[in-house]
């Protein structure tokens, strides 16, 4: 098969990192269209690439026919595009979180099987090369079989959820959460999101292989002063595996580690192995290793699929994301992190909230669409848009989100 058709729908702060990725892979897609709601932002999308500008998805799919889009519209219309996209027979990769509400997540999912197509949900953390490399530790079983895994970080918890969920390689089936809201001086942050309250929750997760994971989240990020709290530990039966808990940084991250003989002679305390990087001439990261002792498997490394393009380490997991739905495409395989990945990812944030509106009872895994959270969705939608969601999928499509 030739290039595929690529095109994308929403052209802002996210849409255009999607677009420059999509422009680097040359050899997977031939990019045919731009489209958003804002005219002025459709074409300063096309014009980068020297294609045409869309305001209408309908009109787009007609007259372009893509085999691939990349839906990175605000997240209350993703079910809106990707079930008219599944009902045109179009496979499509949709930003995070793939819906608001387990029954609009439902929806997009039993659309994209009806018709026959990719559904790829773009949880692009766990593809990070820091996150690739700490899962083949994992797997190569350098730290024992894990149990434990914690993360501390500032914002939405389906990403470190997503992760966590590999690292520990196992179903989630209880969360119980904690969670605080208080009130601050409304602020707008670097990434233009409104703030006048501060959100607190503390997530613990139990896997069905015993282990636990915890996640702390809040929107502490850097403004009011506040202390960036991140930090990543997976819990082996040898040792630990420590990272930075932001899915954009990088440096600083180790294993530690203990050999036989640090357990026989030295009290069980491990050694510790820092991450190392490898990059070319042209500064585009190589590898990722960690020189261990032999005993316990010499040098370990992940050698990055992109090293032969200008791809920066921050820019990987996204052209991970976007090569999958791809590759599925191409060999009629399941994309990288399907719909119902997705949605295991939103469940555990929904079932936190449900724990905390339940004074902390501990919620059961997997949960059913509650009838009163669809219902409310719906009418937050309504009054804010004047349409329904759920009734008339191409009439929605008009709806016009407000621009920065």
């Amino acid at each position: 098969m030739s290039r595929l058709k690529y095109a994308l729908i929403g052209h802002g702060r996210r849409g255009s990192a999607h677009l420059s990725t999509a422009a680097a892979l040359k050899d997977t897609f031939e990019i045919v269209a731009v489209c958003d709601a804002h005219q002025e932002s459709a074409e300063a999308g096309a014009a980068r690439v020297g294609v045409k500008a869309y305001t209408d998805v309908r009109k787009l799919v007609d007259e372009m026919s893509p085999d691939v889009c990349d839906v990175v519209v605000p997240a209350p219309l993703h079910h809106i595009v990707s079930c008219y996209l599944s009902r045109c027979g179009i496979s499509h990769n949709v930003e995070t979180g793939l819906a608001p509400t387990l029954g609009l997540m439902d929806m997009m999912i039993a659309d994209a099987a009806e018709n026959r197509v990719k559904l790829q949900t773009s949880e692009n953390f766990p593809f990070v090369p820091v996150e690739q490399f700490v899962c083949k530790l994992i797997q190569d079983g350098i730290i024992g079989k894990v149990h434990k895994c914690y993360r501390l970080f500032s914002t939405t918890g389906y990403h470190g959820l997503a992760a966590i969920r590999c690292r520990m390689n196992a179903a989630p089936t209880t969360v119980s959460s904690i969670g605080h809201s208080m009130p601050v001086v409304p602020y707008v942050d670097r990434a233009k999101r409104d703030f006048n309250r501060e959100g607190l929750e503390f997530y613990a997760v139990d896997f069905d292989n015993g282990g636990l994971g915890i996640a702390m989240v809040g929107n502490k990020n850097g403004c009011l002063g506040r202390n960036k709290l991140v930090g990543f530990e997976t819990c082996g039966e040898r040792g630990t595996i420590i990272t930075n808990g932001n899915q954009g940084a990088s440096g600083g991250e180790t294993v530690n580690v203990c050999t036989d003989e640090d357990i026989s002679q030295n009290a069980g305390r491990a050694q510790t192995y820092d991450f190392q990087r490898e990059y070319g001439e042209d500064k585009v990261l190589q590898r990722i290793f960690v020189e261990l002792p032999e005993s316990l498997g010499g040098t370990v490394e992940w050698l990055n699929p992109y090293r032969h393009t200008q791809i920066s380490e921050g820019g990987i997991s996204l052209a991970t994301m976007l090569d999958g739905i791809g590759r599925a495409v191409r060999k009629d395989t399941q994309p990288l992190w399907t719909g119902e990945m997705g949605r295991a990812d939103q469940e555990m944030v929904i079932a936190a909230r449900r724990s905390v509106q339940s004074n902390r009872q501990p919620i059961q895994l997997p949960l059913e669409p509650d009838p009163e959270e669809e219902a409310a969705f719906d009418q937050n939608f309504e009054e804010q848009f004047g349409i329904h969601p759920r009734e008339d999928i191409e009439k929605a499509l008009q709806v016009n989100f407000k621009a920065r």
